[in-house]
């Protein structure tokens, strides 16, 4: 019997290597296979995304071209592409774009196409005086110091720098001599003379009212540490003032006195002619800031953003929003009358003018014309009655009969025994027009016309005169004449003293008629008085602008303890701070500032005055300029925001169907602010970004 004998090799063994090796090419392909259709789509996106931003910047572009060749500069009402369209639609073969546009509101232009077209003044310094004795600008400061200027100086009489050095970075003018050390460029042209130059004359700002606004109480002063709001209007109590600002002696102490955007008119009458008689002549028509923080505009943040109101305590500078830098800037014009001043003692100020682009932003003025003009109702004029409320023992007592003299027609009584008295009561009077708030009573005359019948006796007349509306009378009384057949005419004078119900109540604004009670006093018996007519003449001063007087224009200014005085004064106190945000135009007075601390400039937009007197103290630290004009604008400035929409495979696109890929802000500038030329505007791309 045979054995098979078997056979050990590695054929199976090599067919599994061949499944394994045909396995790893497979999925080796599969996965090579899977990469590149990846990267191809991979590719393809890109290329998408690439071609949505070159869609976008084209659209972009094409949105600037056409503002460009416009003559569009986003003035209210207008749109960016024409027409009503502020989305310009931008096709690209299979694919569009659209882009929206809306301007920036921020548009500040300063600029000058001439001294009678300019919203600054052409001086950062002008004075106008040419005064002897006195100083055009003034000058003093510790020796070494520089008083550092941004604009023209241009003085119409001298300029006297004490010590130091006057420097500016422009041209210095003096029609007079130069003392001391004045460094600009050019050189100054001192001892100028009579030359014609336009930078030496008056610009002749109107105010921004031409009469005085409503006249306003001063508001309540209860709280420390509060904020304390004036309104716009006409204020004329200085002491008033002061005393709320006067620090601990005031019930409002450490406030913030928030004067609200608008024109204030500040014309005191504590002292002087036309003075009110009842107001506190302590301290005369100075309203002194001697405590808290002076805020007369819209209140800001650090950052520049409008807040309701300001803070307590508020930060000075950048309390207020500041015309040089908001076009939307809406502040305060302070307007002083009269022989009123303003002095900054203690306290911190600023105040922020109102933006324009056609003309200066004056936040101070001084008056140089206008006349207060007394109002008389008299004569043909005087008040009459208009009924007869109580005729008493009087017999046809009417209206009619007691308003006009000598027509026959009058009310009688016969007195019943001696020393006998009747009243006879009429009211009306009420004047064509209410006197306005904040008037001066200067006469109050009620006439009588009327006769008795005794020969041998003399009668008399009482009068009571009540404002409508109150209780409080005011009286007088006169010796009539002996009896006879003619009508006689007295005059009984009323609140004299101009601090009585109906000075009061024309002061208030609220006099619209009065009720007058004729008490006649007769001696005999069976003495027949006859009155013909009872009228009243009112006189008052109403609220005026009123030119710079007293010792606002008393000449020359010599500084502390001339007889004349300065409009503005910031003085010598430690911690004091004063800002003017704006111009300051005072023609025909002075200012005299003391500087201790500042942060940055102190005036803004430049000062006319008649002289200019700056002090600074030996703790004054800060090396800026001080007083500045702000340089033109390079042309009409404006921005716009564009956003450009792609959508792919559509040749109509919308913000609804379209995709965000660019962002741009766009400054278009012009020659022209009123007719830019299309095609000649210089274009700055501010921002230009792709979302994500």
């Amino acid at each position: 019997m045979f054995r098979r004998s078997h056979r050990r090799d590695d054929t199976g063994a090599s067919l599994i290597l061949v499944l394994i090796v045909v396995t790893v090419i497979s999925v080796s392909m599969a996965a090579l296979l899977s990469l590149t259709d990846t990267s191809i789509r991979t590719t393809v996106n890109l290329r998408g995304q690439a071609a949505n931003v070159y869609d976008a910047d084209g659209a972009v572009q094409a949105a600037i071209t056409n503002i460009g060749n416009s003559a569009y500069n986003a003035a209210p009402g207008s749109h960016c592409f024409g027409g009503a369209a502020d989305t310009l639609q931008v096709p690209f073969g299979a694919d569009s774009a659209a882009v929206t546009c809306s301007p920036d509101p921020k548009k500040v232009m300063i600029q000058c196409p001439s001294l009678a077209q300019c919203n600054r003044p052409g001086n950062a310094i002008l004075t106008l005086g040419r005064v002897p004795g006195e100083d055009g600008l003034n000058i003093q400061q510790p020796t070494g110091s520089a008083f550092r200027v941004h604009g023209i100086v241009f003085s119409n009489s001298n300029i006297n720098v004490v010590n130091g050095s006057l420097n500016t970075n422009t041209r210095v003018y003096a029609r007079g001599a130069c003392a001391g050390t004045v460094q600009s460029t050019p050189a100054p042209f001192c001892n100028y003379g009579n030359t014609a130059n336009a930078l030496g004359d008056d610009p002749g700002y109107a105010p921004a009212v031409s009469q005085p606004p409503a006249h306003q109480s001063l508001p309540a002063c209860t709280i420390p540490n509060s904020v304390v709001a004036f309104q716009p209007g006409y204020y004329d109590d200085a002491k008033g003032l002061s005393d709320i600002m006067a620090g601990g002696s005031s019930k409002c102490h450490d406030s913030t006195w928030w004067f609200k955007p608008g024109t204030y008119y500040f014309d005191f009458h504590n002292a002087g002619a036309n003075r009110i008689p009842w107001m506190d002549s302590n301290g005369g028509n100075v309203w002194t800031v001697n405590n808290g923080y002076l805020v007369a505009g819209t209140p800001v943040n650090a950052a520049g953003v409008v807040q309701a109101k300001p803070p307590v305590p508020a930060v000075i500078p950048g309390s207020c929003d500041n015309p040089i830098n908001d076009p939307n800037a809406v502040g305060v014009q302070f307007i002083f009358g009269g022989d009123s001043q303003l002095a900054v003692k203690a306290g911190q100020a600023e105040i922020c003018g109102t933006y324009s682009a056609t003309k200066a932003p004056v936040a101070v003025y001084g008056l140089t014309s206008g006349t207060d003009t007394q109002t008389d109702l008299k004569g043909a004029g005087t008040l009459k009655p208009a009924a007869v409320t109580g005729a008493g023992s009087f017999s046809n007592a009417t209206a009619a009969s007691l308003a006009t003299g000598g027509d026959n027609a009058f009310a009688s009584w016969k007195s019943g025994h001696h020393n006998d008295s009747a009243t006879l009561t009429v009211n009306g009077y009420a004047p064509p027009a209410a006197a306005p708030a904040g008037s001066l009573l200067t006469s109050a005359v009620v006439r009588v016309v009327h006769r008795h019948s005794d020969t041998g006796s003399t009668d008399s007349l009482g009068v009571a005169l009540t404002p409508s509306g109150g209780t409080t009378p005011v009286s007088g009384t006169v010796t009539g004449h002996a009896g006879g057949s003619a009508f006689q005419t007295d005059t009984v004078t009323l609140d004299a003293a101009a601090t009585g119900a109906l000075a009061q109540a024309v002061y208030a604004g609220t006099f619209t008629g009065a009720t007058i009670a004729v008490t006649a006093n007769l001696s005999a018996n069976n003495d027949t008085e006859d009155i013909d007519a009872i009228q009243f003449d009112l006189s008052y001063v109403p609220p005026a602008f009123r030119a710079g007087t007293g010792c606002i224009t008393a000449k020359p200014y010599t500084g502390t303890g001339s007889s004349a005085c300065a409009l503005v004064t910031a003085q010598n106190f430690s911690g004091n701070q004063f800002y003017i945000q704006g111009t300051t135009y005072a023609p025909g007075a002075v200012l005299d500032v003391t500087l201790n601390n500042a942060a940055e400039q102190i005036f803004r937009f430049g000062v006319i005055a008649r002289s200019v007197w700056i002090k600074e103290t030996g703790s004054f630290a800060y090396t800026g300029v001080v007083i500045e004009v702000p340089d033109d604008s390079p042309g009409f400035v404006f921005s716009v925001y564009l956003t450009a929409y792609v959508c792919e495979r559509t040749t109509t696109c919308t913000t609804a169907s379209g995709t965000v890929r660019l962002r741009a802000k766009v400054a278009f500038v012009d020659a022209d602010p009123v007719t830019p030329v299309p095609g000649h505007r210089q274009v700055s791309v501010l921002s230009w970004s792709s979302p994500g």
